[in-house]
């Protein structure tokens, strides 16, 4: 392994950071400027032993002072996506560079190394971090496989691409090869074993701090209270996003499972659903009083055409109440997401706690045992279910607004790509900073009602100028939303021309009989595409 870093004078390193703040990819991110900002001036000032996770939510991301990394996860997280954009300046713009600005994975002081094609770089010595860097590499590789295309409308991407994969791949092994290290065996996360709950009813603390980021299903910014349990885990854990999911408590009966771990379509992270709890049990959480949006997880892996146990529908089916009201009555996961493996997720407005200041939800088994793999209590408006905003990205983005996006999830098909162009006609320009294309479509938990869908739109590959040459007649494809048509023979470019920014919004649209508007993308010239979608509660 080769170390890249070489003596640079304060001048030079200064230089450097001036040329990324002034790049497209920067300017138009206020929050990674001045994150950006901090670390390098920190660093230029012999303030190394200064960066830490505490300064960084305080003095950047301007948290209270009462902010506890160990419970909010926002430094983490704005770290992630900093690190990404400096990947994509220097892949793009940046690529001529004579140096290059790297936060290793686990640490948060940057380093100003060769701009080479991209390798693994020894952390910095005696930095303190509370990162994750075995989450986080699982995330840097899962967005470079991801972004693998085999369309002729993303193979401008793959050449870099591919030798970014290299870099972070080696880098991943020698960062694990540290932590392994650093660590007993039995604290790592990737072999933490789930260790059986056996008191009836544990104790009544629930976790109850504000935490950063978004509702893990609607993008919505908590303002209160929120619940967040990852059923059947002895331990918290934090997700690809950065988000902290409590252990299991306050539950009585049932026992913890663990399933083989595996792909699970529409999963943002499968590992939310390799854990859970199943049998006749319940679950008493205390809530201060207010009206909450519940949101329940599921997924089947026991029964299946491909599984030991084979069947499929009605294999299992069982009863849920929230405070004695009956939310789900013979539920059939297999059948609910139309397969096994596959990501499930119920959404219920007007959840209050019952008089005794608790919400008792309760499982009863039918065929075969209840379950459920996660648990979010999240604070909402009466009768109105919580803004879903999902962006065809891998990390929660926030508007200028402060209005917040949650990364990609609840899809199947289709593929992420990224273009270093600039998307005109819109005052949130990072919402476009990704595509899903393909053949593809969004099952989007909801609850009854009349919903509006937006979607976001924009040409970046086919016109004049553009990778893909061509124009009008390029791209075509249909939408449809619980297979009534909202676009037939939809052309991007036709309608607004090339890097343009495209918005279509639907009014009316109901939820089927699943709890889901599926929206669907179908292909009828090249690949369909779609940066960004928006549901609203239209409920008066």
């Amino acid at each position: 392994m080769s170390d890249l870093r070489i003596d640079v004078s304060t001048e030079e390193a200064t230089s450097e950071l001036e040329a990324v703040l002034a790049s497209a990819a920067f300017a138009r991110s206020a929050r990674l400027s001045r994150l950006l900002s901090y670390l390098c001036t920190k660093y230029l000032a012999g303030e190394a032993d200064q960066i830490k996770e505490y300064s960084i939510g305080v003095e950047v991301l301007e948290r209270p002072p009462s902010f506890d990394p160990a419970t909010d996860a926002g430094a983490r997280v704005e770290v992630h996506r900093l690190r990404r954009r400096l990947q994509k300046y220097y892949e793009t713009d940046g690529a001529s560079r004579r140096l290059r600005i790297m936060i290793p994975v686990g640490h948060y002081v940057p380093a100003f190394v060769s701009n080479q094609p991209a390798e693994a770089m020894p952390p910095p010595a005696s930095v303190e971090t509370t990162e994750q860097p075995t989450e986080e590499m699982y995330g840097l590789v899962a967005d470079i496989l991801a972004r693998q295309p085999e369309s002729p409308a993303a193979r401008p991407l793959l050449k870099p691409i591919l030798l970014s994969a290299a870099g972070v791949l080696v880098f991943a092994g020698v960062v694990l090869a540290m932590q392994l290290w650093r660590k007993p065996a039995q604290d790592s996360p990737v072999t933490s074993v789930m260790a059986k709950e056996t008191a009836a009813v544990v104790s009544p603390a629930v976790h109850r701090a504000p935490l950063p980021g978004a509702s893990a299903a609607t993008g919505v910014q908590p303002t209160g209270n929120t619940v967040r349990l990852a059923c059947g885990r002895s331990v918290a854990y934090t997700d690809r996003s950065g988000q902290v999911w409590g252990a299991d408590r306050n539950f009585e009966g049932g026992e913890p499972f663990d399933s083989p771990r595996q792909f699970i379509a529409r999963a943002f992270d499968s590992k939310l659903f390799q854990s859970g709890r199943t049998g006749n049990f319940s679950y008493h959480l205390p809530l201060p009083k207010g009206v909450y949006e519940l949101h329940l997880g599921f997924v089947e892996t026991v029964f299946g055409p491909s599984t030991p146990a084979g069947g499929g529908e009605y294999s299992r089916t069982f009863d849920v109440k929230a405070n004695g009201r009956l939310l789900l009555q013979e539920f059939d996961i297999y059948s609910d997401a139309n397969g096994n493996n596959v990501a499930d997720m119920r959404s219920f407005k007007d959840i209050s706690p019952g008089p005794d200041g608790y919400l008792h939800l309760e499982f009863k088994g039918g065929r075969a045992a209840a379950l459920v793999n996660f648990i979010e209590v999240v604070p909402a408006q009466p009768h109105r279910l919580n803004p879903i905003r999902i962006v065809a990205q891998e990390n929660f983005l926030t508007e200028s607004s402060g209005v917040v996006w949650s990364p990609d999830t609840w899809v199947t098909g289709g593929q992420l790509a990224g273009h270093a162009l600039s998307v005109t006609g819109t005052d949130e320009p990072d919402v476009y900073g990704r595509e899903r294309f393909g053949h593809f479509e969004y099952a989007l938990p909801v609850d009854q009602g009349s919903y509006a869908l937006t979607l976001h739109f924009a040409e970046e590959y086919f016109g004049p100028g553009n990778p893909g040459a061509g124009g009008a007649g390029s791209r075509i494809f249909d939408v449809f939303c619980n297979g009534a048509p909202l676009l037939r023979n939809y052309d991007i470019f036709k309608d607004g021309g090339a890097n343009h920014a495209v918005v279509k919004t639907f009014h009316g649209l109901t939820p089927n009989a699943q709890g889901k508007l599926v929206v669907s993308f179908l292909p009828i010239h090249n690949y369909a595409s779609l940066y960004g979608l928006e549901v609203l509660d239209e409920a008066q």
